[in-house]
């Protein structure tokens, strides 16, 4: 579970020693907060597993004893019950070798998740992951796919384009469609795309920034959260458009097909909005 100071209460400095959170009630006042304490105030402000807190206090010096009584007396400003925020896998697995995937996996390990293995290790050699995140230009890369598809480990695909970057659909194997139905979906809207995909394989992508990177990273941390949180098969994708600043969510439904859901199932076209 992630440990966060409620957003709703403001927190503010009542002197460079004394800080308040909470101002219509006041929830918490502490005194002689030093460097370190402020430190460990600032990462739960953002959100952190224990084991990241933990962490960062010991970067900071903070001995865990102390962070045991900031915890304690911080409790009444933490979030709790419904509010509280799911925590992402603990162990993911991030590949790709395009710049985007330092600014991914640097959000995800600072939001408490263990990043396993490299940019282009075999998937092989990451038993203990649980999801993965695929970082790529124009297209997904459809072997990294199938090597998470038969492990039976969901993975998300992020793909940098000519001005947007697409977050999903997270691929819950069983439960979701996989990327094999978006690509057959394309292909039955445009009769060249398979042509078309494999000519964009290997260029580089023009909206891959590192402010482009950083807003797919906050959105594969929240699909990941979701995933942790049992509702990650829902099959939706997110277009950032970086140049008119637009965010466009896009339903997909498994193809008839592909069969990665069973002969059983048949579904509608995707949806947008």
């Amino acid at each position: 579970m992630i440990l966060r100071l409620d957003p709703s209460r403001p927190l503010v400095w009542r002197s460079p020693f004394s800080l308040q959170i909470g101002v219509d009630p006041v929830a918490v006042v502490l005194e002689e907060v030093d460097d370190g304490d402020a430190r460990v105030i600032a990462t739960l402000a953002t959100g952190a597993t224990r084991a990241a807190l933990d962490r960062s206090a010991t970067a900071a010096g903070v001995r865990r004893a102390r962070v045991d009584e900031l915890l304690q007396r911080l409790e009444p400003a933490l979030l709790r019950g419904s509010r509280a925020i799911t925590a992402p896998p603990a162990r993911v697995a991030v590949r790709g070798t395009v710049d985007g995937r330092a600014s991914i996996s640097r959000v995800l390990a600072e939001a408490g998740c263990t990043i396993v293995g490299g940019p282009a290790s075999g998937a092989a050699r990451e038993p203990a992951a649980q999801a993965a995140v695929l970082v790529s230009h124009h297209v997904a890369d459809p072997l990294e796919h199938l090597t998470w598809l038969r492990r039976d480990i969901p993975h998300l695909p992020v793909v940098f384009g000519e001005r947007a970057v697409t977050i999903g659909p997270l691929v819950v194997p069983g439960e979701s469609p996989c990327l094999a139905c978006l690509e057959q979906q394309r292909a039955d809207a445009d009769p060249a795309w398979l042509a078309i995909g494999s000519q964009l394989w290997g260029r580089r992508a023009a909206a891959e920034s590192g402010l482009t990177a950083t807003l797919a990273a906050l959105e594969t941390l929240t699909m990941l959260r979701e995933l942790a949180a049992g509702r990650g098969g829902s099959g939706t994708s997110i277009r950032l458009d970086v140049v008119d600043d637009t965010r466009t969510v896009t339903r997909w439904a498994a193809s008839e097909r592909c069969g990665c859901r069973g002969l059983e199932f048949s579904a509608p076209a995707s949806e947008t909005r």
